[in-house]
């Protein structure tokens, strides 16, 4: 059987920015760089994203919106080009008032159903954008926001939390979760008349999973949803873009991140009795009964984020992986076939159907599958496109 870790490696990668990491090494890619770059790997959606990002940048926003088409083409759950191009049509949309914060006095964005009611949201931005942002976050949960003005900070409070969020953008974790700590235990004190601002809770969590204390991210969480009713009501400037829904999916995530297996399956499941089309709720179960290698739960979830949502082709891709990784290959070739003739571009599904092939004794087929693969794949699949050339060495002494 194929090692799991091999292909879960194959998608983690897709979620690592170049340009973060060449700025860890004090370095800035310019433009012409990262378009190269994107030219010589074509099929590498990180590689289109780290275009875009500049050119957001530089307020070419539709430039930038090419390049973030491009990338969710090859990677339809690619959440940070979601999120950012989301962005981006708000700025198109709205160019002389920028870029709207999507929580803006409190109203609820992410699990909004478009065109449901005629609410101040819904009036305000644009359907796509709204949709973008909403699925980006039910990827990824945890996807910067960027930082509330200090207009939507707490008069009492905004010079101390200024600061810590000034800490928390630059990376300088302790002395951010100080701040954010700080004003925490004042305002827990019996003296004070103030209630705990949302913010400093949501930023302290945020700083402790940047340093993987789950269990303080848990707690404030858990203290952030206390302080939500069950519905989007919110007072007028209060920073909290969450509500009671997308706080309980956000605990679930992080439980998921944390390893926290048990709590996260109870809490995506009580999402999900509420709300059966949340598709990539169904996704974020399969994910945690693979690492279980409870290979029925996890097609079933499958199958029913395909239900949920059908014309999604990243939940059709990843049933594909599943069933390879459950050794049910003749079904995964077929589901695997059909992602790849509508999605040509996306590289690790011919890695997956030379896999399946080899496992279904057809060598024919799995060397077509695996010389595809190494034709597509992006120069960052180094571990994998090694691996492929073994297979294919194997294949060639049949």
């Amino acid at each position: 059987m194929i090692e799991r870790r091999t292909v879960v490696s194959l998608a983690a990668a897709v979620t690592i920015s170049l340009t973060t990491a060449l700025h860890s090494q004090g370095k800035s890619p310019s433009l012409a760089d990262l378009e190269a770059r994107a030219r010589a790997d074509s099929n590498d959606p990180v590689a289109h994203y780290n275009v875009a990002v500049v050119l957001f940048d530089k307020h070419r926003y539709e430039d930038a919106e090419r390049s973030l088409r491009q990338a969710i083409a090859i990677d339809a759950h690619y959440a940070p080009a979601l999120l950012l191009l989301s962005r981006t049509l708000f700025q198109r949309a709205y160019p002389r008032g920028g870029y709207l914060m999507p929580f803006a006095s409190g109203r609820r964005i992410v699990f909004l159903r478009v065109g449901a009611s005629n609410t101040d949201s819904v009036r305000e931005v644009k359907g796509e954008a709204v949709q973008l942002r909403r699925r980006g976050f039910l990827l990824d949960p945890l996807l910067e926001l960027g930082s509330p003005g200090r207009e939507w900070l707490p008069v009492k409070w905004a010079g101390t939390l200024s600061k810590a969020l000034h800490d928390y953008e630059h990376g300088q974790w302790a002395s951010a979760a100080a701040g954010f700590q700080t004003v925490i235990d004042r305002t827990l004190r019996p003296t004070d008349s103030t209630d705990v601002p949302p913010v400093a809770l949501w930023y302290r969590a945020r700083t402790a999973i940047h340093t993987n204390d789950y269990e303080t991210a848990i707690h404030d969480l858990r203290s952030l949803a206390r302080l939500r009713a069950p519905d989007s009501t919110s007072r007028v400037l209060e920073w909290n873009p969450f509500v009671g829904e997308e706080l309980q999916y956000i605990l679930a995530y992080v439980h998921q991140q944390a390893g926290r297996s048990d709590e996260a399956i109870a809490l995506y499941q009580e999402v999900l009795s509420r709300n059966l089309s949340l598709d990539i709720a169904h996704s974020h179960l399969a994910d945690i009964y693979e690492t279980q290698e409870r290979w029925p739960e996890a097609v079933q979830e499958r199958r029913r984020a395909i239900d949920a949502n059908p014309d999604d082709p990243g939940l059709m891709f990843e049933l594909g992986s599943t069933l390879a990784y459950a050794g049910q290959y003749e079904e995964a070739e077929q589901v695997l076939t059909r992602f790849a003739e509508t999605h040509p571009r996306e590289s690790r599904a011919y890695y997956l159907l030379g896999f399946t092939a080899m496992r279904l004794h057809k060598p024919q087929a799995a060397r077509e599958a695996l010389a595809r693969y190494l034709a597509l794949a992006p120069s960052r699949y180094a571990d994998q496109i090694a691996d492929a050339r073994r297979r294919l060495d194997a294949l060639a002494q049949q």
